[in-house]
């Protein structure tokens, strides 16, 4: 594994939600052994929260039995958002489907100081942001932090979002959340969805104890509802 404590992940909660997100993500999987460093493509289907336990489609190029038997740990590969993430594990059973434990850190480089929940996968989550107090706008969070948001509006709301603009008067509602205001600054924004959408970043420009109390307070109900709605799966 990377040897840089500050990109790992190795909270059990956050570990089981980046794996949630990648499977929702469907992204290819780059799966590599240090003996074999020729990589096979995989994708992860199921992540299974009460045994620990992840299943992922067959590989291809499939690796041979001997490779998959050894005690070697898997290392898997991919980008979620532009940034990489690396884990390893070990390989329990790779008959049609491919069988790992799950790993006890990942790697994934955010960049930031504070931990980011990413709902992009979950669900499309609906807010709303106000801009002067009546532009109301319509949009999905894909991201949060104590110090930033990251949501998703349609196109024609770009010119309202240049990078670097700062906006004092803008509010935003969760759901099942008390709003807050903020003053932010648009830290990034990327065309998406064939210019059919904006992805906007938003840095908090003062973190105010209420305002990081509602932040908190949104993650953790969103993430144990995740947890709990995984675990009602195999119930």
């Amino acid at each position: 594994m990377l040897n840089n404590n500050s990109a790992l992940v190795n909270n059990a909660l956050e570990v089981f939600n980046l794996l949630k997100n990648i499977q929702k993500s469907k992204h290819l999987i780059a799966l590599s052994f240090e003996s074999l460093p020729q990589y096979c493509l995989t994708s992860l289907l199921e992540v299974h929260h009460d045994t620990k336990i992840l299943i992922f489609d067959e590989p291809n190029p499939q690796p041979s039995s001997r490779l998959t038997d050894t005690k070697e740990k898997a290392k898997f590969t991919l980008k979620l958002e532009q940034l990489p993430i690396i884990f390893e594990t070990k390989i329990i059973s790779n008959n049609n489907e491919l069988q790992t434990n799950f790993p006890n850190e990942i790697y994934y480089p955010q960049n930031r100081s504070y931990y980011r929940f990413i709902t992009e996968y979950i669900n499309d989550i609906r807010t709303t942001v106000f801009l002067s107090s009546t532009t109301r706008l319509p949009c999905e969070l894909l991201n949060i932090s104590l110090d930033g948001i990251c949501l998703r509006f349609p196109y024609s709301y770009a010119k309202l979002f240049q990078v670097n603009r700062l906006i004092d008067d803008i509010y935003i509602e969760l759901p099942n959340q008390n709003g807050f205001s903020i003053s932010a600054k648009v830290q990034n924004a990327r065309i998406v969805k064939n210019h059919s959408n904006i992805a906007v970043g938003l840095q908090i420009q003062q973190q105010k104890p209420n305002i990081e109390k509602i932040i908190q307070q949104f993650i953790f109900r969103a993430e144990n509802s995740q947890v709990t709605a995984t675990q009602n799966q195999f119930t």
